[in-house]
């Protein structure tokens, strides 16, 4: 899905040439313009740190996907993310939905550089579990790097969604932080499916994902060129919702929001009927 990676910067430049073009150059355009660029600003400048800063180690091949992998932006993810207003409070904000207890044991798809899963193995104490999976293997290099520096208790291993290498019920809390977004919609069902699969009964799935069909209307007129890419769509429409009941949640409750663009859901999976 490397293809769907580079739409993001692309629809970015387009929007902001017709932004020009329709409203000409003025303060406001020029500040659209440059949230717009943002993006491809990112990612070139992640591609050119990797160029010259290869990894120091061996790294373990990628699983097959057909998600997007963001393993270019390891080297700056952690300090985008605080930039874009996406680091310790927001994730405090999942954790508070997710609302851990000692001994859980959670699993957090797409971890990243891990840092929520950290604060996860944190909340569930040494007699819980937290383990984080990534399809990137720069991401899981430095997640494991992170959490042997500070000392945490969090594992990571590479993993994708649509195939997860756990056991059915092996779970209390699945964990998803922007990465549901990232799944074309087939990818989308088989994963929440997977999800419910290890999950055990009364089990959670707590996501935070962009939901931009609730966004101010300036905000879902810049998101409306998201649609080209499948794996956007529901997000620009409003649409996720659904795919967690079709994967077998209920309820499912949109439980908060974060800024202007993210959406907190928490899905529960059903308790087993008593025969």
């Amino acid at each position: 899905m490397r293809r769907w990676g580079w739409m993001c910067p692309f629809v970015m430049l387009g929007a902001a040439a017709g932004i020009l073009l329709l409203w000409g150059f003025s303060v406001w355009t020029a500040l659209l313009v440059a949230v717009l660029l943002v993006c491809p600003a990112i990612m070139v400048w992640g591609v050119i740190r990797t160029i010259r800063r290869p990894a120091a180690l061996p790294l373990e091949p990628a699983p097959e996907t057909r998600g997007m992998s963001l393993d270019w932006a390891a080297p700056f993810y952690d300090g985008w993310c605080r930039g874009t207003g996406l680091g310790d409070p927001f994730r405090a904000e999942t954790l508070r939905h997710a609302a851990l207890q000692p001994g859980e044991r959670v699993l957090d798809v797409g971890c990243g550089t891990g840092v929520l899963t950290r604060l996860a193995a944190e909340a569930v104490g040494p007699t819980g579990r937290a383990v984080g999976i990534d399809p990137a293997p720069k991401m899981i290099a430095r997640a494991r790097e992170n959490a042997a520096r500070e000392g945490s208790r969090g594992g990571f291993n590479l993993g994708v969604i649509e195939r997860l290498p756990f056991e059915d019920r092996s779970f209390d809390v699945v964990l998803s932080s922007l990465m549901i977004h990232h799944l074309p919609p087939d990818v989308k069902r088989e994963g929440l499916r997977e999800v419910c699969r290890v999950l055990r009964p009364g089990g959670r799935l707590v996501v935070a994902d962009f939901d931009w069909s609730r966004a101010h209307p300036v905000w879902r007129m810049l998101a409306w060129p998201l649609r080209i890419a499948p794996m956007l769509r529901a997000h620009a429409a409003g649409r996720v919702t659904p795919y967690f009941v079709e994967a077998g949640f209920r309820p499912v409750d949109l439980v908060g929001r974060w800024r202007w663009s993210v959406s907190f859901w928490v899905a529960r999976k059903p308790d087993e009927p008593r025969g």
